[in-house]
């Protein structure tokens, strides 16, 4: 379904490339976003979202702007550089507009509905996000980004533009601008109302092979790209690609095809340019399609979720060159990335100054190196030919050519290797020790000059659902690696969460914090990241306690959003606050979506806790995507993905050792098994906790006092393994 759009008409103005100087903050400098306090010293007369701009709107009869985005998104920066800090434009604005600024990581629900709407009436969408409303908030024209004037070579309308056009039309035929949002906002309730549950379907392999296929046909084998660009990771798709390959319903030639396309992926990943190779972390996408020029900004999600891509890679292939990667990104989130408390925030900035009497921001300011400034950091010809080899620099800048490579990127190098060890060895004739030992003094040195430059913004928000989404990462991370670290920071940030962002009373979460809580309310991705996080935390630690509170916050999940007429789990409450009707959503983008993870939840609880309600819930979940699923299963690799806990037996490890032993504990995390539970059956607390609901467990035991596991499918268990060799080849043969 898309819309037609708006024919509009009138006159250019001229931008103002520099933000003036405004004594007079607006009411955003109160709003706790950090993304609002940046357009606080606008001209313009923005207010946050609520019932006052509306009222407003309709006492004076005015068309309302909604703008969206976030405080790390670089267009976002941009139009507020050209429009938003323009005199001229503000003074249009406020005379007959009235101005709302949101904060998309801050009002998801608000953001995603708008969203939709660009999306249904253009065919893209992006941040920032500017949407126009009628006073009582339906939508009848939108887009992104929109340039002050044509020096950026537009086509299309230009902002001044399209502003002067809106108000015309809702100046001379208000009442047809009403009708037409009327008809959109009731087109999309009603699409959305339609039911796609199917309930005489049944999820089987066959759609996990239809994946496999579809990302066949869309895979790239020279770039290891989905695609011709921009490159974003999805790293959802990959985990899935991985885990497809071992389960073994599934034909030998297609699982190898998933594992090489996904390594293949993950390989360009890790040498592109879209990996910091400096400081670790990876930022957000490439504009091109071979991983080489990213947009620099880093978020918190994306190191989350690539962690546990390569976690599933390194448990694949044991391949050093993957836990490396994994250590390296895990270290940028506790050095980079941290509260003091425990805690992440949110993201990195694109863009930052040059230096520190620098008056503009420079996208990737912070990361590019020009051949003169990298010789200098390293004070030493033959390591600066080094680095220029294997790095792939070039006096003249080394974006890939084609439309990226602009007067801006001129002379900039983004760090990417095109060179394997070998490689070098042999160019410099060295050993490979030696070149790995020059390459470590290489990076450690760039590292401290780098250092010495302004960093871009940090985004201080603690979004309780990319939160837990950074437990799962650093929880998988400390059992597969066994760096009991990492589980250590897991458990910190746990805990900053339920301190500070969970009402106990009510079993309600709280959307964000920024110095205090937030007074929004938890959305249903809130729920389900930080529910599988815990979980996740659980297996790494053996603390029940995180279990207990997982199993807490389903309750108040499934009573919040749970669809009980159709199954799956709506994105946010009904409210009078929007127009559009609740949605669900189970496609994967950036994330996987909040279905795919809730269902994956339930399933696992449902077996920890043996409740055959929360089994039934993922079952009947699944059901209600299952047309869309059957119609593009490309687009929902996680949901399928979940299903496997749900399509074949459930498999349990249960590991009978004692909490300073980690012999048993480290293979079962070793191994690459997509529908697994580790249960702790440690003589102790996590032993205590559960056998209050499996009976079976409590019989578990370390036999002659030696570490024991238990492979079960489905409580079903084969005889004790009472050797590591055992349980390697007990588990070894579940997907063989």
């Amino acid at each position: 379904m898309v819309f037609s759009a708006l024919t509009l008409s009138g006159h250019q103005w001229v931008s103002a490339e520099t933000t003036p100087s405004n004594a007079n903050p607006n009411r955003l400098l109160s709003e706790q976003s950090p993304y609002l306090q940046q357009h606080a010293y606008n001209p313009v007369d923005w207010f946050p979202w609520g019932d006052e701009a509306f009222e407003k709107a309709k006492a004076e009869e005015k068309v309302v702007l909604l703008s969206i985005g976030y405080s790390t998104c670089h267009w976002c920066h941009v139009m507020n550089r050209e429009s938003f800090s323009n005199p001229e434009i503000a003074a249009y604005l406020n005379e007959h507009f009235v101005c709302i600024k949101v904060d998309r990581e801050e009002r998801p629900d608000v953001d995603g509905v708008y969203m939709n709407f660009v999306q249904q009436l253009t065919g893209s969408g992006g941040w920032p996000l500017n949407v126009w409303l009628t006073p009582d908030r339906k939508p009848f024209f939108g887009g992104t980004y929109f340039p002050p004037d044509r020096s950026r070579g537009t086509q299309g309308a230009t902002f001044p533009e399209l502003l002067t056009r809106i108000q015309d039309m809702w100046r001379t035929d208000q009442a047809s601008v009403i009708e037409r949002s009327e008809q959109m906002v009731k087109a999309l309730n009603d699409f959305a109302s339609q039911s796609t549950s199917d309930t005489n379907g049944e999820i089987e392999i066959g759609f996990v092979s239809a994946a496999i296929e579809s990302f066949q046909n869309a895979f790239i084998e020279y770039t290891g790209a989905f695609g011709a660009g921009p490159n974003f990771p999805s790293a959802a798709n990959l985990s899935f690609l991985l885990k497809a390959s071992v389960v073994k319903e599934i034909s030998d030639i297609q699982r190898e095809e998933a594992k090489q396309m996904a390594l293949a992926s993950l390989n360009a990943i890790m040498t592109g340019g879209i990996q910091d190779h400096i400081g670790g972390g990876f930022h957000r996408y490439t504009v091109d399609g071979e991983w080489k020029l990213p947009h620099y900004e880093k978020m918190l999600y994306d190191q989350a979720t690539l962690i546990k891509a390569f976690v599933d890679a390194w448990k694949s292939t044991r391949d050093d060159k993957y836990r490396e990667v994994i250590i390296n990104t895990c270290e940028y989130l506790l050095r980079d990335m941290r509260h003091a408390k425990g805690a992440f925030f949110s993201a990195e900035d694109a863009e930052s100054y040059e230096s520190s009497d620098a008056q503009v921001k420079r996208e990737g300011a912070f990361y590019v190196w020009s051949t003169e400034e990298l010789n200098a950091a390293l004070n030493d010809d033959h390591l600066a030919s080094i680095a220029h080899s294997y790095y792939t620099l070039s006096e003249n800048g080394n974006a890939p050519s084609g439309p990226f490579n602009t007067a801006e990127v001129e002379g900039y190098n983004t760090l990417r290797i095109e060179k394997s060890i070998a490689d070098l060895a042999s160019e410099f004739q060295l050993s490979e020790p030696e070149i790995e030992t020059k390459l470590d003094l290489i990076k450690t040195t760039l590292f401290n000059a780098r250092a010495e430059r302004p960093r871009p913004h940090l985004d201080d928000k603690i979004i309780t659902s990319w939160n837990g989404l950074a437990i799962s990462a650093l929880s998988q991370a400390a059992q597969t690696l066994g760096k009991p670290k990492y589980a250590r920071v897991a458990t910190e940030a746990a805990h900053f969460i339920k301190s500070n962002l969970f009402n106990a009373e009510n079993g309600q979460l709280i959307r964000l914090y920024r110095n205090a809580p937030s007074t929004v309310e938890a959305f249903s991705d809130d729920y389900a990241y930080l529910i599988e996080g815990l979980v996740d935390l659980y297996e790494a630690t053996a603390d029940p306690q995180w279990l207990e509170w997982a199993n807490t916050l389903q309750k108040t999940q499934i009573a919040l959003f749970y669809d009980k007429k159709n199954g799956g789990f709506f994105g946010f409450k009904a409210s009078e606050d929007i127009v559009f009707n609740q949605s669900k959503d189970g496609f994967d983008g950036a994330i996987p979506s909040a279905n795919s993870t809730s269902v994956k939840n339930l399933a696992r609880l449902g077996q920890f806790f043996d409740k055959a309600d929360y089994s039934d819930k993922a079952k009947q979940s699944i059901s209600s995507f299952l047309p869309s699923i059957a119609e593009a299963p490309i687009r929902m690799p996680a949901l399928l993905d979940a299903a496997l806990y749900v399509i074949k037996k459930p498999i349990q490890i249960v590991v009978a050792e004692s909490q300073d032993s980690t012999t048993m504990k480290t293979i079962a995390g070793e191994v690459l098994l997509p529908n697994r539970l580790l249960l702790h059956a440690d003589a102790g607390a996590s032993q205590e906790f559960l056998g209050r609901h499996l009976p079976f467990i409590q019989s578990a035991q370390a036999i002659q006092g030696r570490p024991t596991a238990y492979v079960c499918e489905n409580f079903v268990c084969q005889l004790p393994a009472r050797s590591p060799e055992a349980l390697k080849e007990q588990l070894a043969n579940l997907v063989r």
